[in-house]
Order: C-alpha cells, then structure tokens, then sequence
C-alpha cells in the first residue's frame, strides 16, 4: 500500500465524519474513554477523532528497525554490566551501581520513543526501560474500535490495532515460567500512588487482577518478610517485584537497604525486578543515545546493526568541552552546539516527562547561552533535530467538526523475548511530545484494503 493510498484512506475516513456518525463517534469516545479512565491527573487523554493510520508495509519497517536498537541497547547495558570504565562514561551513579547484584537478565517491556521524518524514516531520541502507556494505549484502542465511523470504514479497509497490554500479561508468564515455577506470577507494586501516577497505577492493579495475577500495592515499611526462598509482604509471596510512580522508585531506593527482604530476595533470585534496577538505571540514561550514535563506539555492536544505528539514531553527544565528529569533520563541540541551536536540542540525561528539553529553534540565542552553560555542569545532551511536520487531526469542538495540525511522535513496544508490538502515539500542539506536558493520545491501527 503506498503513501498516497494511506492518504486516501485518511481522506475517506475523515470523510466519513458528518451528521449523526460525527456525533455518535464522539459520544462514544467521551463515554468508553472515560468508562476506561483514559486520562492523566484528571485530564481527558481522548482529544482527536482518528487514529493514526500506518501501512503493514510501514509496520514492518518499524519492527525490524525497533528490534535492532534494541540489540543494540542490551549491548550497552552488558558492557555497563562488565566495564567500570564504561560505567563512568555513561554516568552511573554510585548508588545505581550498588544495584548490579539485584539484576537478573530479565526485561519485561521497553518503549522506544521517536519521530517519523519527510523521508518516511523513524529516528528514535529516547528509551524508555519502564514504560507508561500499554494500557492506556490498549484501553484507547478498544474506544475507537466501537464507534461508528470506524465501523463505516472497515467496510472499505481491513484495520487492524496491534496489541499493547496482552504482552505485558504474555511476558509476565513468560519471565515466571522460565524460573521453573507453576502457576501465575504474584506481584507487588510499591505506592503509594503519586499524584502524576495514581490513575495509571489502578489501571495496572485492575487489569492485572483482571487477567488473574494476584497484586498488591505495597510500601518498604510494609511487613516484608525473606524465608525458605520465597519473599511475601505480610502473607502475600512475590515473584516479581515493581512500581508505576517515581515515589514508588524512591521508596523502594530509599527505603530498601543491601539487607531488606526485597533486594535479599532479589540478589539470590528468588523474586525479580520487573525490568531489572540497574538495567533501568542504565537505559533510562540519555547518555546512551550518544553511544549509539558516536563512531567511536561502533565496535562495540555487531556489523549488521552499525548502519540501522546511523539510520535510525540521531546523532547525539554528552555536552563537554573536546572535539568530536559531525558531519564526517572534526568540530569542537561546546561552539558548535552555540553557533547551530537552529538544528539542535538540549536535554537533562536523567530527566523525563520532557522535563528540562530545550529546542534550539523555538529558543533566542541568550536563553540557549544560558542552558548551554547548565548542561555543561552535566549530565547533559545535544541532539540533532529530528524534521518532522504537523498533521492534520479531527477534533470536535464546541460542537463542530475542525482540523488541527498536530505534532505526533511513534513509539514502538518492546517485549522480553525480542518482540515487537503495539506502540504508543502522542500528539501535541508542542514540538516537545508528551502526556506530561498537556500531549494526549491516538491509537495506531494498521490499514490495508
């Protein structure tokens, strides 16, 4: 299917959107969403009337591209494992280290983040080791699967939506079924809930228990307890141990020494870290990006991946003062990054949320001198725009039907047997693309006829 018969499609869908299908799509999509708490800290996440469209073509580019970046990012994190140097230039942390023992090789989902450019080519800018969106992503897609104007369009288009919060349950299993034991995994998440978080945190406790994994919510001064091999909080035995919040992260950290229940358990694998702590801690790192992008460092990945990474990584460096390669030439980074804000960004390596990320072309030359001069404290990066144009969305408002140029990004899942399926896509008015700064979300559904 070409690129003009995707917009074809898009022209028919939109068509498709007037009288009472236009009114009854949105209704349901009022009603299914919030019936499905599609929503963050409150805020309706519902906002356009299509999904976006991709072709099976497309989808295939992305999977093939998404699982090879990801070979590449277990690449990085083994060698982080093995090499003290490695770990410095990456900027781990003293007390990210103390969490190696508390790893097994175990990775449940990953979400890459990145823009699809004029050229058709996604370019991924961030990883995600603990992923936000599955369920969203898979409540979300079942709204827009019982309304009316998707109804009237299947009759001329096969769609399909690929999958979001099954893996999740499907690798959950898998990880408990690899340790030899029966049953289903028992997990324990740690709260409390935070006020970013909390509604996304019930969705997992409620779809879980749903697809009949036991969950408890849990803090580090709950009654933990490490006997006969076995962790339980009060008489609740865990296999798998996580969090949805960044309070939830802190109280684990905190609130949970070498000698608690929890990393004992851990560090002789008689419960796993969803995702791993030290392997979140690594990969979560921006600074990975400029590995991944930096010829210096492509003997550390196998041939066949070097030039997917130049394809599909922007390049990317830690902000220093020294020289580096742009463009096949030598240049002396900090003035480079001072004379080209027009072409680049600048982003704290430990942040998320879009927390902290300067664009160079929406910035005036004082206010970039003065983030330059923060990121060389460190730990920061400079990254090469990545050309991506707005599109056009429905949105109903105030009664009537309007388009909107949006920004959309495209964000692949990534499942612990190497899979990939399902993606997140957010769309902002704002160039920086994300949920926490006002973004809401769109399914992805694959068209064909």
């Amino acid at each position: 299917m070409s690129a003009h018969a995707l917009a074809d499609a898009v022209s028919f869908y939109d068509g498709l959107l007037r009288g009472e299908v236009l009114e009854r799509t949105h209704e349901t999509l009022l009603r299914q969403c919030e019936a499905r708490t599609v929503r963050h800290k409150g805020r309706s996440l519902y906002r356009v009337l299509r999904p976006r469209f991709i072709t099976p073509e497309q989808q295939a580019d992305l999977q093939r591209a998404s699982r090879a970046v990801s070979q590449a990012l277990e690449t990085v994190y083994r060698r982080a494992c093995e090499d003290e140097a490695f770990r410095r230039l990456l900027g781990i942390q003293d007390w990210e280290e103390l969490l190696m023992p508390m790893d097994a090789s175990c990775q449940i989902s990953g979400r890459l983040d990145g823009f699809t450019g004029p050229d058709g080519v996604i370019r991924f800018i961030e990883y995600n080791p603990d992923p936000g969106g599955p369920l969203h992503m898979h409540n979300i897609g079942e709204a827009f699967a019982a309304t009316p104007v998707l109804e009237a369009f299947a009759r001329r288009y096969e769609v399909s939506f690929p999958r979001t919060a099954p893996p999740l349950i499907e690798s959950l299993k898998a990880l408990h079924a690899g340790t030899g034991r029966s049953g289903v995994p028992q997990l324990a998440f740690f709260g409390p809930p935070s006020p970013d978080d909390g509604e996304e945190e019930a969705l997992y406790r409620d779809y879980m228990r749903a697809q009949g994994l036991p969950i408890r919510l849990v803090t580090s001064e709950d009654a933990w307890t490490y006997r006969d091999g076995r962790l339980f909080v009060e008489d609740f035995q865990v296999d798998v141990v996580s969090y949805i919040t960044s309070s939830g992260f802190a109280g684990l950290i905190v609130g949970c020494d070498r000698e608690h229940p929890v990393m004992r358990a851990l560090a002789e694998r008689a419960a796993h870290f969803m995702n791993g702590l030290f392997r979140s801690c690594v990969l979560r790192n921006k600074l990975l990006f400029a590995v991944l992008s930096d010829v210096a460092h492509s003997e550390m990945f196998a041939p066949e991946l070097r030039p997917v990474l130049a394809r599909h990584v922007p390049w990317t460096r830690a902000v220093k003062e020294g020289k580096t390669s742009y463009g096949g030439r030598e240049v002396e980074l900090l003035p480079f990054i001072a004379e080209h804000r027009e072409q680049l960004v600048l982003k704290p390596a430990n942040e998320f949320g879009g927390s902290g990320v300067t664009l160079g072309w929406q910035t005036d030359a004082a206010t970039w001198s003065t983030t330059l001069k923060t990121a060389v404290e460190g730990p920061w990066i400079v990254q090469e725009r990545v050309p991506t144009a707005q599109e056009r969305y429905p949105v109903y408002d105030g009664g009537q039907l309007r388009h909107e140029e949006l920004y959309a990004d495209l964000n692949p899942f990534l499942w612990n047997d190497g899979r990939q399926e399902g993606f997140c896509v957010r769309l902002s008015r704002d160039a920086i693309v994300n949920v926490a700064q006002g973004g809401c979300n769109t399914p992805l559904v694959v068209v064909q006829p």
